[in-house]
């Protein structure tokens, strides 16, 4: 069975209600776009998307690998992402989460949010992290700038960063 459902599951600090779960022995080429919660076991070739007007929780298990973008109100990551990571939320890089792109995440539309990322120890970012809020344990990595936005610099953040994602999205 590639989709079932499941009662509530840890990863990390979160305990999380998944409406689906793809998993480890699943590869899937294509986007998904999600309206409630997934968690990830097996690889996927393309973007997870929050649907529009949806909160979704995204969960990237630690034997899972991604290969595009993400956006969605709460991440949680604890296997591999190469690409980039949206989120007007929450991102939990929990321990031995490894990223390959740029994560930026406190901004819903134009509006800055309290958004929250937490980089727990043994997890590697190989990029830029935008933010508002920020808490990185001792013995994380991260190869890359930490960019703190402010209020009055997140509408011509917003817009560029979403124009980016547009054009890398298949219509």
């Amino acid at each position: 069975m590639m989709f079932k459902k499941t009662k509530k599951k840890a990863l990390g600090k979160s305990m999380q209600d998944f409406e689906s779960i793809l998993g480890a022995s699943i590869r899937v080429d294509g986007n998904l776009i999600i309206s409630k919660s997934v968690r990830i076991d097996g690889s996927l070739y393309g973007n997870i998307l929050q649907e529009e007007g949806s909160e979704a929780t995204i969960a990237i298990a630690p034997s899972a690998r991604i290969f595009g973008d993400i956006r969605a109100e709460h991440i949680i990551v604890a296997g591999s992402v190469k690409g980039n990571i949206f989120s007007s939320g929450k991102i939990e890089l929990l321990a031995h989460a490894h990223i390959e792109g740029d994560i930026t995440y406190g901004v819903k539309g134009n509006i800055f949010s309290s958004g929250k990322i937490e980089l727990l120890a043994h997890a590697h970012i190989e990029g830029d992290i935008t933010y508002g809020n920020i808490g990185i344990e001792i013995g994380a990595n991260v190869t890359g700038k930490l960019l703190q936005i402010s209020s009055a610099g997140v509408a011509n953040e917003a817009e560029l960063l979403l124009s980016q994602v547009k054009q890398k999205i298949p219509s």
